[in-house]
């Protein structure tokens, strides 16, 4: 039996093989990082999981920046497999089909918006990204699937967007869009994934909210192309 690679990949950091590219993602910097795929396919006799077969020998010079970044370590307590997040891409809009105009919106709703819109430019400004996905990740673990029906979470999401205009605009703000609709829509017990994905040829990071086959913030045309790095 083969001993396993000395190396794990860092808590903080995320992997997933995008158009035979691997890129990895440091929540603690916010930072991608491509490998192309002789050194990737070197990585593979060194770091747990690596998600591309060991089939060239020898150390990549890779290697060394990857430890001076603190993307991988020894440390089995901080490590973990460099097993890529899986989840199967949207393939229905969440608003498809809805009636046209103005939605119902109660006071509570505004409410609602206001703190989560407030919460998220903030967290966004102040926050680095590692806190942000630590407190997803924990109220994901904590909160159970929300029994509410897709009708009901599709009328949140109507509403959301109906009041959005007056807070930010949708346009290269999905981060902003994805925290403070996940923050509004808790407020109501509903928890949708919140995925973050890249592509190559050019290069680009996304990311959207996802509950079962629904996206919330997108359509699934834009997202065919997209390779999850990051569920929460």
């Amino acid at each position: 039996m083969e001993p396993s690679p000395p190396y794990l990949l860092s808590r903080q950091a995320h992997v997933c093989i995008a158009n035979g590219v691997v890129v990895m993602l440091d929540v603690a910097t916010g930072a991608y990082l491509s490998i192309g795929e002789q050194q990737a396919a070197r990585l593979g006799h060194h770091v747990q999981g690596w998600p591309v077969a060991a089939h060239a020998p020898g150390i990549p010079p890779i290697l060394q920046t990857l430890l001076d970044r603190r993307l991988i370590t020894q440390d089995a307590r901080l490590g973990k497999p460099a097993t890529p997040s899986t989840i199967a891409l949207p393939t229905r809009w969440m608003r498809e089909g809805e009636l046209r105009g103005r939605p119902p919106i109660a006071a509570r709703d505004l409410r609602r918006f206001v703190v989560a819109v407030s919460f998220a430019a903030f967290s966004k400004k102040v926050l680095p990204l590692k806190a942000i996905v630590a407190r997803a990740q924990g109220r994901a673990r904590r909160q159970p699937s929300a029994p509410e029906s897709v009708q009901r979470l599709a009328s949140l999401v109507r509403i959301f967007d109906w009041l959005r205009p007056l807070a930010f605009k949708k346009t290269d703000e999905c981060f902003l869009y994805c925290l403070a609709l996940s923050e509004f829509l808790a407020c109501y017990g509903f928890f949708p994934s919140w995925v973050f994905a890249v592509r190559t040829a050019p290069f680009r990071a996304h990311c959207w909210l996802q509950y079962d086959d629904y996206v919330l913030t997108d359509i699934p045309f834009n997202l065919r192309r997209m390779v999850p790095i990051l569920v929460l």
